[in-house]
């Protein structure tokens, strides 16, 4: 793993590891079409602030850039409940029952679901709003973190694994992850404040 400093403010990094987001409010709506059960909504919102991890008071957000997707590999992407197999692969993009679309909002998807208990069960719940939420799991190929706003943007998405409508949107995975992520420059921040005010107490000692 390489980092190169673009400027004192953004550091730019190649991770190439695989996350699941489930923190950002989305949408999973239905509709009934020809007997058919569909789920439509956004498993990913473009350039939307969410805060995955909080340090000293210090929030540090992530933001997915529009055109993270570019090039992304989608070419097997499934749809799952809670990122899990208990109910299955709810649908799929290889059967073209999953279909994907990337517009100026974020990450689109619709599933013609099949007549199945699990499947049948998850849309039950997202008729009469139990679910309504969004999620996928993805990995990372390149990202920048900003210093002064504690930033951090996914600027390239090598490949999506699954999309999942989710019941909790927050779990353990996500909030280690971003501990790990963001522990380090947490601490790099605070130790580069204390530095700065001992600096301004000498000369003001001196002065």
């Amino acid at each position: 793993m390489t980092t190169t400093t673009t400027n004192p403010i953004t550091e730019t990094k190649k991770p190439n590891q695989k996350f699941n987001r489930t923190v950002e409010i989305r949408e999973a709506q239905f509709s009934e079409e020809n007997d058919a059960k569909v789920l439509e909504g956004y498993a990913v919102v473009f350039d939307s602030p969410t805060v995955l991890y909080e340090y000293d008071g210090i929030e540090y957000k992530e933001v997915i850039a529009k055109d993270a997707f570019d090039n992304a590999d989608l070419k097997d992407v499934v749809l799952k409940y809670n990122h899990g197999d208990a109910k299955g692969i709810l649908a799929r993009t290889r059967n073209g029952s999953l279909q994907i679309t990337i517009d100026d909002y974020g990450l689109k998807f619709r599933a013609t679901l099949l007549n199945t208990p699990s499947s049948n069960e998850v849309y039950e719940c997202v008729k009469n709003g139990l679910l309504d939420k969004c999620s996928f799991a993805f990995r990372c190929e390149e990202d920048a973190y900003n210093q002064e706003t504690h930033t951090r943007t996914i600027l390239k998405i090598k490949r999506v694994y699954d999309l999942s409508v989710v019941d909790i949107p927050a779990y353990d995975d996500t909030n280690v992850e971003a501990r790990n992520y963001f522990d380090g420059r947490a601490k790099d921040f605070h130790a580069m404040e204390r530095a700065k005010k001992i600096q301004r107490l000498i000369l003001k000692t001196y002065l």
